[in-house]
């Protein structure tokens, strides 16, 4: 159980650093949006690693659980 938890907090940690990296690579913050394709892939990324870090510790959690 504790391993689940600090897993999710890793991975909203890490959906979050992408989404601020993809805010600022896109100009965001300075009132402008440019479709840059770099800021896209670690959007992409972020949601990749946080998802599949997080299933990963899932399947981890149900395989020890059933020995």
């Amino acid at each position: 159980m504790r391993i689940k938890n600090s897993v999710a907090f890793a991975s909203i940690i890490i959906f979050i650093i992408c989404v601020y990296s993809f805010l600022l690579g896109n100009n965001v913050f300075e009132g402008k949006f440019e479709n840059e394709p770099i800021p896209w892939y670690f959007l992409a990324k972020g949601l990749f690693c946080g998802i599949a870090l997080y299933l990963l510790a899932i399947i981890a959690e149900k395989l020890t659980d059933k020995k």
